[in-house]
C-alpha cells in the first residue's frame, strides 16, 4: 500500500517559499508579456507592433541561449541561493525603467537584457529543486511548478487587463519588478543547499569543457536523448497554440477576442490536468521504492509518459484540416496542453536521475537552451506556415512532425530500453 506524497510535500518549508516565488514571479512575467504587446502597439501607433513583438519574442530566445550554459556553469560553482536572489533584483531594476521608455530600440534593450538575467535565474532555479524537495517527491513538485506556470497563462491576461484600466500600460512593468522584488524575499529566506563538489572539483576543465559539460550529459544517456528529441514535438505544438489560435479562431471560425482567450486557455488547462494527475499517478507507481527499484520505475513511467505525450500532441494537430468546429477545437488543445506536460515533466525527471548534483547546474542549463533552440525554429516556422498554407493546413502539418518525431523516439528507445543506473551509482569515470 502506498502512501500519498503531497502532505509531506507541502510541510517542506523550503518547497513552499520557491513555489510561492515562482507563482508571483510568473505572474508578474504574464502580466509583463501582455503590457508589452498594448506598449508596442502604443509606442507604433499599430503600424508595426506585430514586427515588434516578434522581434523581442526573438531577442528573448536568443539571450536565454547565450547566457545560459555560463548560467549552469556558475550554478555548479557558486552559491545558487545568491545566483537567485541577484537575478531577482536585478530584473526589478530593468522593469523599473520600462515606463520612460519613449523608442523602439529601447525596448529591444531591455527586453533582451531582462531575459539574459532570467537565463541566470530559471536554469537554476530548476537545478535547486531536486536538492530541496528530495528524489521521493520530486515528481509531485515539478508538477504543480508545471501547474504554476499554466495558472500563469489563464490569470495573467485578466490581471493584466485590470492594472491596465486602473493604472496604465506603462505602469504595468512597476507590479512586475514588485513580484520579482518578492521572490528575492522568498528566495531570500529558503535555505538552499550548494552543489557538493567531488575530489576531483578542484582540477577544473578548461572554460570550454566545462560549459559544454551540460550538453555531453544530455547527449550522453540514451533516455536524455529521446526526452530531447521529443521536446522538438513540444516546440511544434506549443508554438501552434501561441501562433496559431488567434488566427484560426478569428479567421477561419470567425469568432472574437474573447473566443480566443478562451482556446488559449484550453491549453493551459489540459497541461495543468495532466500534470496533477501524473503526479498522483507516478506517486502510487512508484510507492515505498527506493534506490534501483525508485530508478527502474521513474525510468519506465517517465519514457512511456514521453512517447504518450509525443502522440497525444500528434492527436491535437492532424484533424486541423477538418476545420474542427469551437467545442471540438477547444477540446483539441486540451490535449495540446496535455501531451506539452507529458513530455516536459518526465524530461526533467530524467534530467534530475541522471545527473549529479554537482553538475545539475550545468545540466538543466544546457536542457533549457537546447530546447529553446526548437522554440526559435518552431516560432517562425508556424507562422510562414499558417501564412502560407493557412491555419487548418499548418495545423496538420505540425501533427505530422509530432507523430514523425514520436516514431523516431519509439524507435531509439527499443534500441535501449534497459534503464541506467543512476549515476550516483556509477564509478565517477560515468561523467
Amino acid at each position: 500500500m502506498t502512501t500519498d506524497a503531497q502532505p509531506t510535500l507541502w510541510r517542506n518549508g523550503r518547497f513552499r517559499s520557491l513555489f510561492a516565488a515562482q507563482v508571483v514571479s510568473l505572474l508578474g512575467s504574464g502580466v509583463t508579456t501582455v503590457g508589452l504587446a498594448l506598449f508596442a502597439y502604443q509606442l507604433t501607433g499599430g503600424s508595426s507592433a506585430a514586427a515588434v513583438l516578434g522581434n523581442a519574442l526573438m531577442l528573448r530566445i536568443a539571450a536565454f541561449l547565450l547566457f545560459s550554459q555560463l548560467a549552469g556553469v556558475l550554478a555548479d560553482r557558486i552559491s545558487r541561493k545568491a545566483i537567485l536572489v541577484a537575478a531577482d533584483l536585478a530584473r526589478v531594476v530593468l522593469l523599473c525603467a520600462f515606463p520612460f521608455v519613449s523608442t523602439i530600440w529601447h525596448v529591444y534593450a531591455l527586453i533582451f537584457a531582462i531575459n539574459a538575467v532570467t537565463a541566470f535565474f530559471t536554469p537554476t532555479f530548476e537545478a535547486t529543486l531536486p536538492a530541496v524537495v528530495g528524489p521521493t517527491h520530486y515528481v509531485r513538485a515539478l508538477a504543480w511548478s508545471r501547474v504554476a506556470t499554466d495558472v500563469e497563462t489563464v490569470a495573467a491576461p485578466a490581471l493584466a487587463a485590470v492594472l491596465v484600466a486602473s493604472i496604465g500600460v506603462r505602469w504595468v512593468f512597476w507590479f512586475d519588478a514588485g513580484t520579482y522584488a518578492a521572490s528575492a524575499l522568498l528566495v531570500g529566506l529558503v535555505m538552499i543547499p550548494r552543489a557538493v563538489r567531488n575530489d576531483g572539483a578542484a582540477a577544473r576543465p578548461g572554460f570550454l569543457r566545462d560549459v559544454t559539460h551540460g550538453t555531453r550529459v544530455l547527449l550522453r544517456e540514451p533516455a536524455l536523448r529521446q526526452a530531447l528529441l521529443l521536446s522538438l514535438a513540444e516546440a511544434t505544438a506549443g508554438a501552434c497554440a501561441i501562433v496559431g489560435t488567434v488566427a484560426y479562431v478569428r479567421t477561419v471560425l470567425g469568432g472574437g477576442e474573447t473566443t480566443a482567450a478562451l482556446a488559449m486557455g484550453a491549453v493551459g488547462a489540459g497541461s495543468a490536468i495532466a500534470s496533477l494527475v501524473l503526479g498522483r499517478l507516478t506517486n502510487r507507481y512508484e510507492g515505498r521504492a527506493v534506490g534501483a527499484e525508485l530508478h527502474g520505475r521513474r525510468h519506465r513511467w517517465a519514457r512511456s509518459a514521453l512517447l504518450l505525450g509525443g502522440l497525444t500532441l500528434a492527436a491535437s494537430l492532424l484533424p486541423g484540416l477538418l476545420v474542427p468546429p469551437l467545442l471540438t477545437f477547444v477540446g483539441l488543445w486540451i490535449l495540446n496542453g496535455s501531451g506539452q506536460a507529458l513530455i516536459a515533466i518526465p524530461s526533467s525527471t530524467l534530467l534530475a536521475e541522471h545527473t549529479l548534483e554537482e553538475e545539475r547546474g550545468r545540466a538543466y542549463a544546457a536542457h533549457f537552451a537546447l530546447t529553446h533552440v526548437f522554440w526559435l525554429a518552431s516560432y517562425p516556422a508556424v507562422g510562414h506556415a499558417i501564412t502560407r498554407l493557412g491555419s487548418p493546413m499548418a495545423f496538420t502539418a505540425a501533427g505530422t512532425i509530432c507523430l514523425f518525431v514520436a516514431l523516431v523516439a519509439f524507435a531509439l528507445g527499443r534500441g535501449s530500453s534497459a534503464p541506467h543506473e543512476h549515476p550516483s551509482r556509477l564509478p565517477r569515470e560515468h561523467t
